[in-house]
């Protein structure tokens, strides 16, 4: 009769055992990465909003919804979104990613749909100042701060600055 000593189950049980760790371990750093991906996204889309809003002279507007955001351009009578343009497309936010939005200062809501928050990007290189803050249920945490000069800044948060 053929069977398992105790060692070599043992042996099986480690190795599982060092196999899910590291899948685990793994898992939470592409939480991680995802937020920061989105974060650099975020800051590379808005700098080049900025600049092609400087060399073309036009007014553009950065729309935010709990769960997408999308550029929009000043029109006649109203903003319109740029749904032509590849670039500045609507964007959905990865379904791991919450965000929170202060613009000027005051938080703001996602909760009225006709009036959803708007950084401005002005043809003088300005923006609306804003602090976004981007974080997963794991913990993962960046934020991304825009300044009245046109300045971004990207900064991670660690569990001992909350």
């Amino acid at each position: 009769m053929a069977g398992f000593t105790l060692l070599e189950l043992l042996a099986v049980i480690l190795i599982i055992g060092i196999i899910i760790s590291f899948a685990t371990i793994s898992i939470g750093q592409n939480s991680s990465r995802i937020v920061q991906d989105e974060v650099e996204r975020l800051r590379g889309l808005i700098q080049l909003a900025s600049t092609e809003s400087v060399l073309q002279g036009r007014e553009l507007a950065l729309e935010f919804d709990r769960n997408k955001y999308q550029f929009l351009e000043q029109g006649e009578k109203d903003w319109l979104p740029l749904a032509d343009d590849k670039l500045f497309r609507e964007r959905p936010l990865p379904e791991a990613v919450e965000l929170a939005l202060l613009l000027e200062g005051i938080e703001t809501s996602f909760r009225d749909k006709k009036n959803l928050p708007r950084v401005f990007i002005l043809s003088s290189g300005e923006l609306t100042p804003f602090i976004m803050t981007l974080k997963t249920d794991e913990g993962e945490e960046f934020t991304l701060e825009g300044q009245s000069n046109g300045k971004l800044l990207v900064q991670q948060i660690s569990d001992n600055e909350r």
